[in-house]
């Protein structure tokens, strides 16, 4: 028999397309993926080789269950931290990347809580809460998708323990105003409750800047920082990210991590000590990103029944379409018709309807020929 927690948690709705996709192509036929959620870069050479070298050496063990000092303390080193803060590598605890989800959840909430998640989301973010029997609440942004703060204030019950946000955010590429961030964890000490601002794609940023949050809210007192290395640094297979927040909230997650992963990968963690070091590569990373999302605007503008808010960061866009089709059937028809791997915009939420995520982690060619069929197939479609 299996727990009833299973049934609480959806599978991900992208598998019934990526077992279509798998049989088309062993079938010869052509596929275009643009549902992939990672870079298509290769884990800077640098990064490896100091990785192996220590493997070499004998890292290969448990580490401490917040994770390696000299990282904690780099991670703390690499962020824009007031010199009088209080806030250490104490504040830190090194974990496997989307793991830091489930930690902030576990800490900050129990079941039957509340958490308030801003619409289109990061589709894992509800499914976390489920699995924890942790009610999510979705809210409607703005239709720009920026945050809607009157949405957010009025979800807000005695129940609600915490707000998660992604910025830049994942389906939509907004990046959240630092004046609206503000305002998000003002709101946040007034009614007693954690901001968690999931910030793994912070440095992919085209237009705009992230606030800081150790500026309104110092000693990170009602606030939960994510981020890591897999976006900026092409490292999502070694699953290594963190959490910053107040220490009664990291013993608290330290707790949870003992008892389940015990520990963040140590060859992993020895990457991100030399990853920190590394400059080049991300800005690297972002120039090219930046030059494939101008070819991906320009071109989706051309597509007549598109509409698109432009994106400011990550490495996704989320266009609008006008056709009497919901966006799974609007995704499987064009993996059918034009083998192109799409996301349904409803998987994010039900602000996501009518929407799509193209994922523009692939190369220039593939994008420009991939636009075409995407051209071709609503033109097809809005004749049906």
């Amino acid at each position: 028999m299996l727990s009833k927690r299973v049934s609480e948690v959806s599978e991900s709705a992208t598998v019934s397309m990526s077992n279509l996709a798998a049989k088309m192509k062993s079938e010869g036929k052509e596929i275009i993926n643009f549902g992939i959620g990672e870079p298509d870069f290769q884990t800077p050479p640098g990064i490896i080789d100091y990785a192996f070298q220590k493997a070499k050496e004998g890292f290969t063990h448990y580490t401490p269950s917040k994770g390696y000092a000299e990282l904690r303390k780099g991670i703390i080193g690499s962020l824009n931290i007031d010199q009088n803060s209080k806030i250490t590598h104490e504040n830190v605890i090194v974990t496997p990347t989307k793991f830091a989800i489930n930690l902030s959840y576990l800490s900050i909430a129990d079941a039957g809580d509340e958490i308030i998640i801003p619409e289109p989301y990061f589709l894992s973010y509800p499914e976390i809460g489920n699995l924890y029997g942790i009610k999510p609440v979705g809210v409607r942004s703005n239709d720009d998708f920026s945050l809607n703060m009157e949405n957010i204030q009025d979800a807000i019950t005695p129940k609600t323990k915490g707000i998660i946000i992604s910025n830049p955010a994942n389906p939509t590429g907004k990046v959240y105003s630092r004046e609206q961030i503000k305002q998000l964890q003002k709101l946040c000490i007034d009614e007693d409750i954690y901001l968690i601002t999931d910030q793994i794609y912070e440095k992919l940023v085209y237009e705009g800047t992230i606030q800081n949050p150790f500026e309104i809210d110092p000693e990170m007192e009602h606030t939960i920082l994510i981020s890591g290395f897999s976006k900026s640094y092409a490292m999502t297979g070694w699953r290594i990210g963190y959490m910053i927040s107040n220490q009664e909230l990291i013993k608290a997650a330290d707790k949870f991590q003992q008892q389940t992963v015990t520990c963040a990968p140590s060859i992993s963690q020895m990457a991100a000590i030399q990853a920190l070091k590394d400059r080049e590569s991300p800005e690297k990373m972002r120039e090219v990103f930046q030059k494939r999302l101008e070819k991906v605007v320009s071109m989706i503008e051309e597509i007549d029944g598109l509409k698109l808010n432009r994106p400011e960061g990550a490495f996704y866009v989320f266009p609008e379409y006008d056709l009497n089709l919901s966006s799974v059937e609007f995704c499987q028809k064009a993996l059918e018709k034009k083998g192109l791997i799409l996301t349904p915009g409803s998987v994010f939420g039900s602000q996501g309807e009518k929407h799509f995520r193209i994922s523009y982690a692939t190369d220039e060619h593939t994008i420009e020929k991939g636009m075409v069929k995407l051209n071709e197939f609503v033109g097809e479609m809005s004749k049906i």
